[in-house]
């Protein structure tokens, strides 16, 4: 018996659990019309699911609302999160990486986010809800997020719960091809279907929070043609199971909606 079976039976139980296995779609670091970003669009085209992709807004491309804008009109669900401000390091050297951290004054990294934001303004379907580059933002900048109009975080790993503050609403990712702390090299689809598998099961079985919907992540300017493969490999084995439903960023940060009263900003 394969991994992807294991899967497969993990999804037979939430049917006999009455349930549905929900799953999302994030993409980052997305910056401008690449061949990369081309074979993510062919992707979620030949697949179908909604994609959220989130873009770094100080080192996007003017070109790439235009290329979204028209892959959105080809009738594709996708939706833009705020991947940070520039996806720069700021943390000392031997800490792990933050641009979002505590070692610069807070006043400036909410500048830096509100800078961020005014960039996206030109993004169709771009959403309310902040990305943090790898995946790490500090503690004491979270409170903040809702007063900057933000209405939705997304990291990597279970959430400790769906609220992390009034007002915000948390999604993560957690099953992810590359593995990041072994020189970046591909997982085995072994790997990646039993990260998609431990998720749904811990779900299930109530050891993580079961309305946090399982989240691939992708990254499609890092892939190999085996991420890739893996990657379409999750979304080919579960679009056609009965028990597993694909949700798009909407469904989800149901609060994430730029607030007209505020000049359009988050």
């Amino acid at each position: 018996m394969s991994a992807w079976d294991d899967l497969a039976r993990e999804l037979d139980a939430w049917a006999e659990w009455g349930r549905t296995a929900t799953l999302w779609w994030r993409d980052d670091d997305a910056t401008a019309p690449t061949a990369e970003l081309e074979r993510l669009l062919a992707l979620q085209a030949e697949h179908g699911p909604p994609l959220a992709l989130a873009v770094i807004p100080g080192r996007m491309a003017r070109e790439l609302p235009a290329r979204l804008d028209a892959h959105a009109r080809g009738g594709h669900d996708i939706s833009v999160l705020q991947h940070g401000y520039r996806h720069l390091n700021h943390a000392p050297e031997g800490e792990k990486k933050m641009e979002l951290g505590a070692h610069r004054p807070a006043p400036l990294v909410v500048a830096e986010l509100a800078a961020g934001w005014q960039a996206l303004d030109s993004v169709p379907r771009r959403l309310a809800v902040l990305v943090p580059p790898w995946n790490r933002i500090a503690s004491r900048l979270v409170p903040m997020l809702p007063e900057l109009g933000y209405r939705g975080l997304s990291g990597f790993g279970p959430r400790q719960r769906a609220a992390p503050v009034a007002g915000l609403r948390q999604v993560n990712t957690h099953v992810d091809p590359v593995d990041w702390r072994h020189g970046r090299r591909t997982l085995s689809d072994a790997a990646v279907a039993a990260q998609a598998t431990q998720h749904l099961a811990a779900r299930r079985s109530g050891r993580v929070d079961e309305d946090e919907a399982t989240g691939l992540l992708t990254h499609h300017l890092l892939f190999d043609d085996s991420a890739w493969a893996a990657a379409a490999a999750v979304l080919f084995r579960t679009a056609s199971h009965p028990a597993a439903r694909w949700l798009s960023a909407r469904d989800m940060f149901e609060y994430a909606k730029p607030d007209p009263e505020n000049g359009g900003t988050p």
